[in-house]
């Protein structure tokens, strides 16, 4: 099978975890839940105190969409304290929450529900562009096309250069490299090497792609590289 060629950052990408809603149901349960319950000296088991969900008529994995916060019956009665935190600490990170809405949770006297709309996320722009291509055609961009040579494996380059190469790169050169033998019309024997339209099209997205993420890399301050 044709693995796929991942392109990363080697500099640390995003710490904070924030880009879709899953990721903030996890970041809120650690960046509030955890350190409210330690303060009151409650004892934190994260496999039964699921208190930050989603609505799953979205999708998790989208960086905006609803969470619902179960507000612990160990603090009941802070529903209005615990939802001004939420919404500081989403706003500490730019991100834009709705209103925010109060019901009854159902699951024991007392009980409130937080609903809370995450309209806009710039967060999830904290995560460069994907690169997509197989191991073969990476083989054919940055071996033949770019001129890096890998190391087991693996390659590395810093945005600045590979942009540099990216704008030196000719049709000619892009023809040459997916160029394919094809006989000759009305020849049993003469054959000659002619560029395949799809392939050029594909190395030509793959160029585009590669040049996305470079610049995407420098926009946010980061300068080293690598596929494999």
């Amino acid at each position: 099978m044709n693995r796929k060629l991942s392109f990363t950052l080697t500099e640390e990408s995003n710490p904070l975890r924030t880009r879709s809603i899953v990721d903030l149901c996890d970041y809120l349960t650690d960046k509030l839940l955890v350190p409210r319950f330690a303060a009151s000296g409650a004892k934190w088991r994260g496999e039964f105190m699921d208190f930050f969900t989603f609505d799953n008529t979205c999708d998790p994995l989208q960086p905006t969409g609803t969470i619902y916060f179960h507000v612990p019956p160990l603090f009941a009665g802070c529903t209005a304290s615990l939802e001004r935190a939420v919404v500081d600490e989403l706003a500490k990170l730019g991100i834009k929450a709705g209103h925010v809405s109060t019901e009854p949770n159902g699951t024991g006297p007392g009980s409130v529900l937080l609903r809370i709309p995450i309209v806009d996320n710039p967060t999830a722009q904290l995560q460069p562009p994907d690169v997509n291509m197989s191991r073969t055609r990476g083989t054919v961009v940055l071996r033949d096309l770019l001129h890096y040579q890998p190391n087991n494996g693996r390659y590395e380059f810093t945005a600045e250069d590979v942009l540099q190469r990216l704008d030196h790169v000719t049709e000619p050169a892009i023809a040459a490299c997916t160029a394919s033998p094809v006989r000759e019309t009305r020849s049993t024997i003469s054959v000659r090497r002619l560029p395949s339209p799809i392939s050029t099209g594909a190395v030509r997205r793959c160029l585009d792609e590669i040049r996305q993420f470079a610049r995407w890399a420098l926009e946010h301050d980061y300068h080293r590289l690598a596929a494999g």
